[in-house]
């Protein structure tokens, strides 16, 4: 048995969006002073990792976030999935999370509870699941073994959820904080592949 793949998966640094508590989706925000700040914190703790392969969402706040990173990995390639690409929030972007709740609970529950149901304008979680996993496909299928993977909070659970063989509406429940890594291992041996999660949602370098 060997590990064949090591793979990093980390969501973008803060914007003005996150730290006001609004719903950016595809929205196009860049990172940040704050946002910057936490990805270099987080640049010294993946320094040592020497990732040959970067993906990223196609994203400025996750393109920024890859580039940050990438200043210790300086042989990396760079790749944009546009399947990792934030869930399309539609009418609900820009707006306050609790205003969104508010303005129809019963909605925003059955929502939360049926991975299937789509955003007014926008995507089901479900959507994003599906599209998700075929940039995994590419990642696992890559002749790389140390990967970087930058992009957002839907999509990383999806991602989740697609390396893990896990159900989406399971893994849409796994959250992770602005700038935070979580890491897979992809074992080989003679009959199989499987993988296994060895840390979710670090932040540590975060904190004071």
């Amino acid at each position: 048995m060997k590990v064949i793949k090591e793979i990093y998966l980390v969501r973008h640094g803060s914007t003005d969006f996150n730290d006001n508590d609004l719903l950016q989706g595809k929205i196009d925000n860049k990172l940040n002073d704050k946002g910057r700040d936490e990805v270099k914190r987080l640049s010294e703790v993946l320094k040592d990792k020497d990732f040959e392969m970067i993906f990223h969402s196609p994203l400025t706040r996750a393109k920024q976030t890859a580039e940050i990173l990438s200043e210790y990995h300086k042989n990396a390639k760079f790749v944009e999935i546009e399947e990792f690409v934030e869930i399309d929030l539609g009418d609900w972007e820009g707006h306050k999370y609790l205003e969104v709740v508010n303005q129809d609970i019963d909605f925003h529950s059955k929502w939360m509870l049926n991975p299937e149901i789509k955003i007014p304008g926008g995507e089901s979680y479900v959507d994003v699941y599906e599209r998700a996993i075929k940039g995994v496909e590419k990642v696992l299928n890559s002749n790389f073994s140390r990967i970087l993977i930058v992009a957002h909070a839907a999509v990383n659970r999806s991602i989740l959820a697609g390396i893990m063989k896990m159900d989406p509406h399971t893994s849409r429940y796994f959250r992770m904080k602005n700038a935070s890594f979580s890491k897979f291992l992809i074992y080989e041996n003679k009959l199989d592949t499987y993988s296994v999660v060895e840390s979710w949602n670090n932040y540590s370098h975060l904190e004071k």
